[in-house]
Protein backbone atom coordinates (compact mmCIF):
# COMPACT_ATOMS: atom_id res chain seq x y z
CA UNK A 1 0.00 0.00 0.00
CA UNK A 2 1.31 3.47 -0.91
CA UNK A 3 1.88 6.49 1.23
CA UNK A 4 -0.90 8.93 1.89
CA UNK A 5 -0.65 12.58 0.97
CA UNK A 6 0.04 14.91 3.87
CA UNK A 7 -2.77 17.44 3.38
CA UNK A 8 -1.43 20.03 5.84
CA UNK A 9 2.00 20.20 4.20
CA UNK A 10 0.46 20.27 0.75
CA UNK A 11 -1.88 23.16 1.61
CA UNK A 12 0.97 25.05 3.29
CA UNK A 13 3.05 24.73 0.13
CA UNK A 14 0.18 25.88 -2.06
CA UNK A 15 -0.30 28.95 0.13
CA UNK A 16 3.38 29.81 -0.24
CA UNK A 17 3.08 29.43 -3.99
CA UNK A 18 0.00 31.65 -4.00
CA UNK A 19 1.86 34.32 -2.02
CA UNK A 20 4.74 34.24 -4.49
CA UNK A 21 2.62 35.21 -7.51
CA UNK A 22 2.10 38.89 -6.62
CA UNK A 23 5.84 39.25 -6.03
CA UNK A 24 6.57 37.52 -9.33
CA UNK A 25 4.63 40.19 -11.23
CA UNK A 26 5.36 43.26 -9.06
CA UNK A 27 9.15 42.87 -9.05
CA UNK A 28 9.81 42.97 -12.81
CA UNK A 29 7.16 45.61 -13.47
CA UNK A 30 8.67 47.84 -10.79
CA UNK A 31 12.12 47.24 -12.26
CA UNK A 32 11.02 48.20 -15.77
CA UNK A 33 8.87 51.12 -14.62
CA UNK A 34 11.08 52.77 -12.02
CA UNK A 35 14.34 50.87 -11.79
CA UNK A 36 15.80 51.57 -15.21
CA UNK A 37 15.18 55.31 -15.22
CA UNK A 38 14.80 56.27 -11.59
CA UNK A 39 16.98 56.37 -8.52
CA UNK A 40 19.18 53.43 -7.53
CA UNK A 41 16.99 52.40 -4.59
CA UNK A 42 14.08 51.49 -6.91
CA UNK A 43 16.37 49.01 -8.60
CA UNK A 44 17.41 47.57 -5.23
CA UNK A 45 13.79 47.30 -4.04
CA UNK A 46 12.66 45.58 -7.24
CA UNK A 47 15.54 43.09 -7.12
CA UNK A 48 14.73 42.34 -3.46
CA UNK A 49 11.09 41.71 -4.39
CA UNK A 50 12.17 39.36 -7.18
CA UNK A 51 14.43 37.45 -4.76
CA UNK A 52 11.55 37.14 -2.30
CA UNK A 53 9.39 35.76 -5.12
CA UNK A 54 12.02 33.17 -5.99
CA UNK A 55 12.45 32.13 -2.36
CA UNK A 56 8.70 31.79 -1.80
CA UNK A 57 8.19 29.83 -5.01
CA UNK A 58 11.04 27.41 -4.31
CA UNK A 59 10.01 26.84 -0.70
CA UNK A 60 6.40 26.38 -1.79
CA UNK A 61 7.39 23.78 -4.37
CA UNK A 62 9.52 21.97 -1.80
CA UNK A 63 6.56 21.88 0.62
CA UNK A 64 4.25 20.56 -2.10
CA UNK A 65 6.74 17.82 -2.95
CA UNK A 66 7.08 16.93 0.74
CA UNK A 67 3.31 16.76 0.95
CA UNK A 68 3.14 14.29 -1.92
CA UNK A 69 6.22 12.16 -1.33
CA UNK A 70 7.20 12.74 2.29
CA UNK A 71 10.74 13.40 3.41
Amino acid sequence: MGQKTNQETLVSGLFRLAWSFPFIFIGPSLYVGKGTGGAWYWTAISIAIMLIAIALAVSGLRKVMQGFFGK
